[in-house]
Parts: structure tokens; C-alpha cells; sequence
């Protein structure tokens, strides 16, 4: 129920730099992107948008991918562009890691993409959202600008309630504390405003 909360806690999987990421945000500080294990489909989540450039570099592909037919049919700056700001990397470079992952697990995608170059393309850009997935797990500082972070507003909004106090840092912030403290300060609420309708 604490949702993106927990993103920003000692227990979270994800590295320390985003961790200090993340204690600053505010409830502004997200965005939607396109889900890239729903990329196809037009799915969206909430992400991390504050001093990174995943939403804006990802919501690019997507519509890319819905207008152009193949890679080959996008002007020549923007393949270039993609290969060398988002990727870091060629699509060829992509493509073959990609193969060899979807062969050995679902040869039938590499099937559709080797006779669709709409499909080629999709499988190309996908790679981008795991490799930004990765990215921010390690902490890789020098590609701090395509961290995929999920996040959404209640981080921001807790940040803000717990401004000056203990948990403000997120080394402090454990989920069972964050848990006792959401359901106590809540509990003390409802007991302020029953004792408020009684009178």
C-alpha cells in the first residue's frame, strides 16, 4: 500500500545513487513513460523525471515506433542520435544481444522480427528500457541521465512530511519504521477527528 515509498529505503534493491535520487524528489518530480514490457501496446508508468532524461528519451522511441515503419524509414540524425545518446550503441550491437536473449527464450519473437521490421524495431527500443532498468540498479553514475526509476508522487509528498525530521535522510528510513509511522500518525488522525465530531 506504501507503494513507490519503499523505493527510497534501506531495504530497496535499487543503488545508492538513486536512493539520494529520491529523497529530494517532490511530487512534481514524475512522469509517464511507456512500459517497455508493454511497449506495443501503448502502456504507460510512472517514473522518475527530475535530473534524468528516461521519460523524455522514452516517450521518443515510442513515438517513433508509431510512425515510422522500419529503423531504415527515420531520418539519418535521429538513428544517430538514438544509437549514440540512448543506446550507446549501434542498432546492429542491439539487435544481436537481443537475438541471442530471445532465442534462447521465445525464438518466435525473433521469427516476427525478422519478417517485420516494425517488430525489429520494437525489440531494438525495448532493449532501452532494460538497459536504463540496469543502470540504476549498479548506479552507473556516467549514465545517470537514462536511469528508468519507478516512481510515482507519494514518494515527493512523503519526502515533504518527513522534511526536518529523522527519516528525512533515507539511510534512516527502514519499512517497518516507514510502516509504523504511516499507520500511527494515521490512527492519531482519525482519533483528532473523531474526538472532533463528538463535540
Amino acid at each position: 500500500m506504501t507503494g513507490s515509498i519503499n523505493q527510497c529505503s534501506v531495504e530497496a534493491g535499487t543503488s545508492t545513487v538513486v536512493k539520494d535520487m529520491l529523497q529530494d524528489i517532490n511530487v512534481q518530480d514524475t512522469d509517464y513513460a511507456p512500459a517497455g514490457d508493454m511497449f506495443e501496446l501503448g502502456a504507460k508508468i510512472q517514473v522518475l523525471k527530475k535530473s534524468v532524461f528516461f521519460p523524455a528519451r522514452a516517450n521518443k522511441l515510442y513515438d517513433l515506433w508509431r510512425h515510422y515503419p522500419s529503423l531504415d524509414a527515420i531520418d539519418k540524425a535521429t538513428q544517430q542520435q538514438i544509437q549514440d545518446k540512448f543506446l550507446g550503441r549501434s542498432f546492429a550491437d542491439v539487435y544481436n544481444e537481443t537475438k541471442a536473449y530471445y532465442l534462447a527464450e521465445w525464438p518466435q519473437e525473433i521469427e516476427r522480427a525478422e519478417q517485420q521490421p516494425k517488430a525489429k524495431m520494437a525489440l531494438i527500443f525495448r532493449w532501452y528500457f532494460v538497459h536504463s532498468m540496469r543502470l540504476a540498479a549498479a548506479g552507473d553514475v556516467s549514465q545517470r541521465v537514462n536511469f528508468q526509476v519507478h516512481c510515482g508522487p507519494a514518494l515527493g509528498a512523503f519526502n515533504q512530511w518527513v522534511k526536518n525530521t529523522p527519516l528525512a535522510d533515507w539511510r534512516a528510513r527502514h519499512v517497518d519504521h516507514i510502516a509504523d509511522k504511516l499507520m500511527q500518525e494515521t490512527a492519531d488522525f482519525l482519533n483528532h477527528r473523531f474526538h472532533q465530531l463528538k463535540r
